[in-house]
């Protein structure tokens, strides 16, 4: 009998029937909703401007004066008038009260945290004639007075909280897991895991701090934080950089997912980073208000989700049969689909509740980009585990330190399961003079020679997180590299340059012999025939050394 099974049945089981208890607690309860004991009530009703009866939301271009009948108020009570004003006066039976004051940030005014009216109200108040002077705010995509409360800090702070459960909620889960998610990344791409575990981790610590900032943006537009601390000028910038930094975030976990290091998708990213810096930067001297940052926000997404679909129809296209990229393709068109629809709604009415879709939409996203992520790292996480200590061994080459063809093969496995990257680079490296040396000077001289050689290649190259290096036997060394054509020409130039510079021991200077091939310039191929490719232009160049050396390649010996 299988007693692991029984237990986790019985436990199930035992959890499900308290579960029950607790629930049937709630139903059957006789007092089934505590609203009535919260000193909290709606006033948006019988507001008028200029004598005529107005329903909220409602909305006015120009300036304009409200005024309605206080209920029976208390000392300790508020009304939250939910509005983005740029201006308001508050008078009771004709006496001003309240006037707003200039919001400043840095030194500079703006109308950036404008979006609620609080008023301290008195006993004395009730009854009387509350007028409030308007001037809305000049916003592209309209402001209006929306909701109306009266009611105490703390139960606006319960009543937002109760409305706002699932958002509460999502806040506590995207921010523990993401914080999660940056650490164990952050700590296996320092560690330097194998190429494609890597690449898995950078697009998880991506996926982390998108968690994190999303979490931020959606505490804040339920409003809890300035509530329950105030500061709300401050954490109204904070809600538009987290929105400003969703899009780069969104198309950094997709690029890396689907290995894309084109200069096109390179630019982008810079693109995307330079605009948010530089809008930043003008918000905070003053030159444009932080509210338009919104805007900005906004044609990031645009290109951001374009981009995405473009990656997500290429893959689908590239496929042949339905597998985990396709699955995360069309996950991503219905992310995008429900946040265009989240984005029209904003733009039709700023307050608008498009912000549960924006929610269901990004738990959707998270949940599959992260499951996504976590299923690649855990397909090698068992074998690693046991044979780590074998692959050591196994797969390096004694003399240089660097991978051996077993090794290199392994790599070009685990690539050759998916479509080959378009900027993936074969390149082919064998040593000048290497007989010469053997024979003249000595094998540790030819030892040394080997050593320096591969250390230059490695200085040269490993700063890329894409790079794979391995020594192929003799004088044979070959490089996997995901990078653009100035790159790569960029690293074998300083890799010759290192060579040329080389000392030990027994040898001053060394020369070799290079060839590449890419992805690019020969679509469809597979690495095989990109070695093949490499290795004719590296002989090549090999046999133009000897002939400019004058030196015949098969005695060493000079012409």
């Amino acid at each position: 009998m299988n007693y692991g099974l029984m237990r986790r049945i019985i436990g199930f089981t035992y959890t499900l029937v308290i579960l029950l208890f607790i629930g049937l607690g709630f139903c059957y309860s006789n007092e089934t909703n505590s609203y009535y004991r919260e000193n909290a009530s709606r006033f948006d009703d019988y507001w008028t401007v200029n004598g005529k009866l107005i329903t909220f939301p409602y909305s006015n271009h120009e300036e304009f004066t409200i005024e309605n009948t206080l209920p029976k108020v208390y000392g300790d009570q508020i009304l939250v008038l939910r509005c983005y004003y740029e201006h308001f006066i508050v008078s009771i039976d004709g006496k001003e009260i309240l006037e707003d004051r200039p919001n400043k940030l840095f030194g500079k005014e703006t109308n950036v945290g404008k979006k609620e009216i609080w008023v301290p109200l008195s006993e004395d108040y009730s009854g009387s004639t509350i007028s409030i002077h308007l001037e809305m705010q000049k916003a592209l995509y309209g402001s209006e007075l929306s909701e109306g409360f009266i009611t105490t800090r703390s139960g606006y702070g319960i009543m937002q909280l109760k409305s706002n459960a699932l958002s509460a909620v999502i806040f506590v889960l995207f921010t523990v897991t993401g914080v999660f998610e940056v650490i164990v990344s952050a700590f296996f791409i320092l560690k330097r895991a194998h190429l494609i575990r890597k690449l898995s981790f950078e697009a998880l610590f991506y996926a982390g701090w998108f968690s994190i900032i999303s979490a931020q943006w959606i505490i804040n537009e339920t409003r809890l934080p300035f509530i329950l601390f105030g500061f709300m000028t401050g954490f109204s910038v904070l809600t538009i950089i987290s929105f400003l930094l969703m899009p780069l975030l969104f198309y950094s976990i997709s690029r890396t997912i689907y290995l894309r290091t084109d200069p096109v998708d390179n630019a982008i990213d810079i693109f995307m980073i330079v605009v948010i810096l530089i809008s930043c930067l003008l918000a905070v001297i003053g030159y444009i208000q932080w509210g338009w940052l919104i805007y900005v926000a906004h044609v990031l997404d645009v290109i951001a989700m374009f981009m995405v679909a473009y990656y997500s129809f290429s893959s689908i296209k590239k496929e042949q049969q339905l597998n985990a990229r396709t699955g995360i393709a069309l996950a991503n068109g219905l992310f995008i689909m429900i946040a265009c629809y989240a984005l029209f709604k904003y733009i039709v009415n700023v307050d608008n509740n498009y912000t549960f879709f924006i929610i269901i939409d990004l738990m959707i996203y998270i949940m599959v980009q992260v499951g996504l992520v976590y299923r690649r790292i855990g397909l090698n996480v068992r074998e690693e585990k046991e044979f780590m200590q074998a692959k050591i061994f196994a797969f390096t080459d004694e003399l240089t330190r660097l991978g051996n063809r077993r090794h290199f093969y392994t790599m070009i496995d685990d690539y050759e399961k998916n479509k080959l990257p378009h900027n993936l680079t074969y390149i082919a490296i064998d040593v000048n003079k290497l007989k010469f040396v053997n024979d003249n000077i000595g094998h540790d001289a030819g030892d040394e020679l080997l050593v320096g050689t591969a250390q230059c290649i490695k200085n040269a190259f490993s700063s890329s997180p894409t790079t794979t290096i391995s020594r192929m036997g003799g004088d044979e060394f070959a490089i996997l590299i995901i990078a653009g054509k100035a790159e790569v020409e960029t690293r074998i130039r300083n890799m010759k340059i290192m060579l040329g510079k080389w000392k030990g021991k027994y040898i001053d200077g060394i020369t070799v012999a290079v060839g590449s091939a890419a992805v690019w310039e020969n679509p469809d191929c597979s690495i095989n025939d990109l070695s093949k490719i490499a290795d004719k232009r590296m002989y090549e160049d090999k046999a133009l050394f000897y002939k400019e050396a004058g030196i015949d390649r098969r005695t060493n010996h000079n012409t």
